[in-house]
């Protein structure tokens, strides 16, 4: 291990002793047993692994490794208990992981994606694995919801070639009411221009039912003020899940034409939509 890689490596762990790797900023003791809000300890595990097609053309086919253990408590999160429950899954090794990229590699896999629950909160162990791994990697997609803090995006500048960024609410209030979480727009938009500073930026949206003038049309019109050129995915696939019932709104699946109907007012207003 060289000395740059060695560095980074001693940086991130720093966070097991006094975790700020997400903006609840608990400052838990990961090596000691202690637990923040995402219950994750020193050890990342991986639920689910595979080739998969149904993520924005640019970056299929992508090998997703799902990552147990979040910072946020979506009501609509369609991994539900495997996201939320940090002891789900395989722990990710060096060897797993290699062995895994093998078989992706082999599966015509072009980019390695890591999702979750939420990968940011996971960053020493995956940054250890990838160090550690004895095959060569394809280029990283780091798919988060962007509750990361700066120091976290810090240790993935130069690690992640592709951000995919979750950009869920438009609305404080709607962050507060359906994930549980205060000052959701300036945490996410700050990253959101931090990322856009180190490479490529793809941001996502998962259209949710009752929210197009809440959360898509302020969207919308932040991208367009600030980040106009990166790629702007519209989700339409959005199926009630774990506890959206607690939610009128979020109960019933889109209505038809509503996933057409936000291409065409992202695409009026100048974003680079891409599929």
């Amino acid at each position: 291990m060289d000395g740059t890689v060695g560095d980074l490596l001693d940086r991130a762990r720093m966070h097991y002793r006094s975790c700020g790797l997400c903006e609840h900023r608990c400052g838990a003791d990961r090596e000691s047993g202690g637990r923040g809000p995402c219950r994750a300890g020193t050890e990342a595990r991986v639920f689910k692994h595979r080739v998969e097609y149904g993520e924005e053309w640019e970056l299929v086919p992508s090998h997703l490794f799902y990552l147990s253990g979040c910072d946020l408590r979506c009501a609509f999160c369609v991994a539900g208990v495997n996201a939320f429950d940090a002891r789900h899954g395989r722990p990710l090794t060096a060897e797993f992981l290699g062995e895994a990229v093998r078989e992706g590699r082999s599966l015509g896999a072009r980019t390695l994606q890591w999702v979750g629950g939420e990968p940011t909160i996971h960053l020493p162990a995956i940054l250890g694995a990838m160090a550690a791994c004895s095959s060569p990697l394809p280029p990283i997609v780091w798919k988060s919801d962007f509750h990361g803090t700066p120091e976290a995006f810090a240790l993935l500048d130069g690690v992640a070639d592709v951000y995919l960024a979750d950009f869920k609410f438009g609305d404080d209030a709607c962050a507060r009411r359906i994930a549980g979480i205060d000052d959701y727009l300036r945490i996410v938009t700050r990253n959101l221009k931090i990322a856009a500073g180190q490479g490529r930026l793809i941001v996502r949206h998962l259209l949710l039912p009752g929210h197009f003038a809440c959360c898509f049309r302020p969207i919308v019109g932040w991208m367009k003020a600030n980040l106009p050129d990166a790629g702007f995915s519209v989700r339409d696939g959005y199926l009630p899940s774990w506890k959206a019932a607690s939610h009128p709104e979020l109960a019933r699946p889109l209505g038809p034409g509503e996933g057409d109907r936000a291409r065409e007012l992202a695409q009026a207003a100048g974003l680079r939509v891409i599929e």
